[in-house]
């Protein structure tokens, strides 16, 4: 076969490397994952950027435009254009008034400076203030590599200095001896070395035989992966296939697989079998009693192994992919690493990302060879003319296709504004109304676009499908974003941990197969990970119409799967953290997730009531969401068909239901009294008694206190969401520019309460959360909890589960708790600080660490130590709710001894049913709290 590389570049080889400053384009982007809203308790990976930008991270100051070379010069000519200011850091574009610009200068709040585009910004003002920080003005703003931002983000973990700095230093340091404060649990983990997850090959050793007919896959217990270090440049170790040991039967002269050692169940009550085929082929001995060591090659290459072959992947009917990728050099695996990261797409050869980048990489000794080694083995496709042809005609650019138009006369008429969906249309119209053209069928267009794109190959969809379902399978314990980026942040995970730059917590984890029984459960899993997916993809186009379609097709999948009355029954024998790795529980949440959209479908108008009765129906798969089920459907009775009573009677029975949360009850009570004291369309006297007999009695109202702001920025069309911007004139006459959070941090400041976070509790829940850490992290047989070397925490976080398993030591670590003091608490975090500081987990290390110890000991004398472990076992207890919404800010008087918990509330903001709820249980707790409302005076068009 010819070379498709015969023109040599013009370019030099340093013009075509990347820099060192910037990431290649043959590697994916960087994932930033953000897996927290702002008011829980951080689990983001070290290396996402957005650490060294949060505000708790600079000194809580205000900051003037001088400091940003913003600086409203106080002798500028009268004449100077107010849009000549020197553009760097963005910050918030605020009307200014004439005499501040004059006399005064422009102070920013910390909040606003690092993230303005948070605030509303007026139109005419945003070519004034531009972010710096944004902006890639040629080299000199290129984007850094991975491991810079890393270390950049680590470097960036600085002491958080309090919004008020106190007017006395206390002189007690905390002693650097620490004592032994805890009993060592009965079930702490044993000790491994820390390097064992750090190293850069993976060697599995695995012995497992083959199971019973009466036993399924979730009983398969592996022991997890050892790994050795190897280095990369290590030569490639000769692949040998490893013997098959086979035992013949006394009864039989066939050879049949040793019987499989069966392990602990999954959960105490998981019994019996789903799956009753047993797994016939001998050669996942081979991998189950030798071992298979990853090794060599470069980290794609290495990262495509450690997915692919695994011994579970048998169990999945993969047997083909991992004789392919057993089979690949590392070079072919080099070049196949990197095409699997992309989109998946054609490529074509001398496009400007296209194949002659990864040649002038250098990446093989013979590029072509080993594309054609790959073609070989069908892990990627050079056929194009093989594709349907609008698919072929997409290839090309928009000027090939108007030559190509021109080639076959087509009308080019308008054809300057011509889209190119247009001429794809034209294209696809000729061949349909002409059977031939230019003395040849359809065939002829083929392969002329052919002799246009010349070299062009896409990754076999059959290969690129199994090695996708391979990475589900490995990732599903810990991955939860969007699907479009589970090959990429897997990949830099395991980048990262290679180059000992990113580390997780030491637990005991069992490699076992959970829900998928077998090969059909798991591709019901994937094709429901596939739906939402598409589902997403549509909505952000805004394409409703087919998003609704896609959502029909779900919900016929729900009711298809309910139906199999074993699969139910199997998953309702496990805990709700292992039952959401099934088909049943994503459709579940994302039809309900996207119920909003359901109620747009003009087509059946019945839609969002039917798929709302059927989730409540089966409201086992949505737990979590049993009290938002009630109110949505109640929503739809009362509006859509005007049926209050009808309404009335399903909040009625979400209030009966026993298993329903607090916050549930709260949220379904205040409903049935709204419904209760209807003026109109009132409801009759029975049902309206029964439903006041659910609602809870007069609670006390949290204190409330009322301040006045200035709001100078404008409200403009596209500004909805973005915050207020609110001033304050200092005694010396500066004018400062900040927050409503930061409004009511300087108003407590007057009150005498000169320390203050706008942390929305991450300060005092990490504090509470790394004293637990051994628990958090400990085993607890018979209970599947880790399974993933890259976990950040266990699968039962964040709900019941999690406090039942742990009950007992988690009181018994309460109790030891009490029994000690501030320094000795204090002495405590130290020592967790010391040993698992930026260890990917619950704690939010922006904010614990050992510089902030001063910190959190004169805020835990503030708050006591009664209202601190009450907060945190509240927490513990239910994750899932007390996780979030916590009040915004937490002030403190060291001298006094005083604190108080304040949720702020801007101009025509209402408090939420988690927040209130927050606020009963802090007062509940004997903790001060308060709600500050904001009343803001000034702006335009403000309310």
């Amino acid at each position: 076969m010819d070379s498709p590389f015969k023109t040599p570049s013009k370019r030099s080889m340093s013009q075509m490397l990347p820099s060192s400053g910037s990431s290649s384009p043959f590697t994916p982007k960087r994932s930033k994952i953000k897996k927290i809203s702002s008011d829980s308790v951080s689990r983001i990976l070290a290396f996402d950027e957005s650490n060294s930008r949060s505000p708790t991270r600079r000194k809580l100051d205000f900051l003037s435009f001088s400091q940003n070379s913003l600086l409203l010069n106080e002798n500028c000519n009268e004449n100077c254009n107010e849009n000549e200011l020197t553009p760097c850091e963005q910050t918030t574009p605020v009307k200014i008034e004439q005499s501040n610009r004059e006399r005064n200068k422009i102070l920013l709040s910390p909040s606003i400076k690092v993230n303005p585009k948070r605030f509303n910004i007026p139109e005419q003002d945003k070519n004034i203030i531009k972010s710096s920080s944004n902006k890639r003005s040629g080299s000199v703003n290129s984007t850094p590599s991975k491991k810079s931002k890393l270390l950049s983000a680590i470097a960036g973990c600085k002491k958080i200095t309090s919004y008020f700095k106190p007017i006395q230093e206390r002189q007690n340091s905390i002693t650097n001896e620490v004592g032994n404060h805890f009993s060592p649990a009965k079930h702490k983990i044993k000790e491994e070395n820390v390097n064992s997850i750090t190293e850069n090959c993976i060697k599995i050793e695995k012995q497992v035989t083959t199971p019973d007919k009466n036993d399924n896959i979730n009983n398969i217990q592996v022991r997890s992966p050892k790994i050795i270090s190897v280095s990369s440049n290590n030569p490639i170790v000769k692949k040998t296939s490893p013997r098959r040991k086979v035992v013949k039967n006394s009864h039989s002269n066939k050879t049949k697989p040793k019987e499989l050692n069966m392990a602990e169940q999954v959960t105490p009550s998981k019994n019996g079998s789903i799956n009753n085929s047993s797994m016939t082929s001998p050669r996942i001995l081979e991998y189950l009693e030798n071992k298979v060591v990853i090794s060599g090659g470069d980290t794609y290459s290495r990262f495509i192994k450690s997915i692919v072959l695994r011994p579970e992947i048998f169990c999945f009917g993969k047997e083909d992919i991992m004789e392919k990728i057993e089979s690949a050099t590392n070079d072919e695996l080099k070049i196949y690493g990197r095409l699997i990261a992309r989109k998946h797409g054609w490529i074509r050869s001398n496009a400007p990302d296209g194949l002659q980048k990864y040649k002038e990489l250098n990446l093989c000794d013979n590029f072509d060879s080993v594309l054609e080694s790959l073609a070989t083995k069908q892990l990627i496709n050079t056929d194009v003319t093989s594709c349907e042809l609008d698919t072929l005609l997409n290839i090309l650019k928009t000027p090939e296709l108007k030559e190509l138009q021109k080639t076959f006369n087509i009308n080019l008429n308008f054809s300057k504004s011509q889209t190119k969906p247009a001429m794809i249309k034209s294209f696809v119209n000729l061949v349909k109304n002409q059977r031939t053209f230019c003395g040849n069928s359809t065939s002829n267009l083929k392969e002329r676009i052919k002799n246009i794109i010349g070299y062009c190959l896409k990754l076999s969809d059959t290969s690129r499908n199994d090695i996708m379902s391979c990475l589900i399978y490995e990732s599903y314990p810990y991955f939860s974003g969007e699907e479009k980026d589970r090959f990429r942040e897997c990949f830099t995970k395991f980048n990262l941990v290679e180059k000992n730059l990113l580390k997780f917590p030491k637990f005991e984890a069992k490699r076992v197969s959970i829900n998928f029984s077998s090969k059909e459960h798991f591709e019901m899993y994937k094709t429901a990970l596939d739906l939402r997916h598409e589902v997403q993809l549509l909505l952000e186009q805004k394409d409703h119409e087919n998003a609704i379609l896609v959502l029909c097709i779900m919900f016929e999948n729900f009711k298809s799967a309910i139906c199999d009355k074993s699969n139910v029954e199997s998953l309702l024998k496990i805990p709700t953290y292992l039952r959401k790795y099934s088909a049943i529980s994503v459709y579940a949440h994302t039809l309900f997730k996207n119920i909003t959209i359901l109620k747009k479908c003009t087509s059946n108008i019945n839609l969002a009531k039917e798929v709302l009765e059927f989730l409540l129906k089966h409201k086992e798969f949505s737990v979590s969401k049993q009290a938002d089920l009630h109110i949505e459907l109640a929503k739809v009775y009362e509006t859509q068909y005007k049926q209050l009573d009808r309404a009335a009677n399903i909040i009625l029975n979400g209030l009966k239901d026993d298993n329903m949360t607090d916050l549930g009850r709260q949220m379904l009570s205040k409903r049935a009294v709204m419904y209760a004291n209807r003026k109109v369309r009132k409801l009759d006297n029975e049902l309206k008694n029964e439903l006041l007999s659910f609602a809870p009695k007069t609670e006390k109202e949290p204190p409330t206190t009322t301040i006045n702001g200035k709001i100078i920025s404008v409200k403009e069309k596209g500004s909805s969401g973005r915050k207020q911007v609110y001033s304050k004139i200092t005694d010396n006459g500066d004018c400062h520019y900040m927050s409503v959070e930061e409004l009511a941090v300087s108003h407590y400041k007057s009150q005498g309460f000169l320390n203050g976070l706008h942390d929305e509790g991450q300060l005092i829940k990490s504090m509470f959360l790394l004293c637990f850490w051994d628990i958090i992290y400990g085993s607890y047989p018979p209970y599947v909890l880790f399974i993933s070397q890259y976990q950040d925490c266990p699968l039962d976080w964040r709900t019941r589960h999690f406090y039942k398993i742990r009950e007992q030591q988690i009181k018994d670590r309460i109790a030891e708790l009490k029994k000690m003091n501030v320094d000795q608490i204090c002495d405590v975090l130290k020592k967790f600080c010391d040993e698992y500081f930026e260890t990917q987990s619950v704690i939010n290390w922006k904010y614990m660490n050992v510089d902030n110890l001063p910190l959190c000991r004169t805020l835990l004398e503030c708050v006591g130590i009664e209202v601190f472990l009450a907060i945190g076992d509240q927490i513990l207890k239910d994750g899932r709710i007390y996780l979030h919404g916590m009040p915004d800010l937490v002030v403190w008087d060291v001298n006094n001894h005083k604190c108080i918990f304040v949720e702020v509330k801007g101009p025509n903001d209402k408090l939420s049913e988690r927040q209130y709820s927050w606020l009963l249980k802090l007062m509940e707790f004997g903790a001060n709290v308060e709600v500050c409302h904001v009343v803001g005076t000034g702006g335009k068009n403000n309310n």
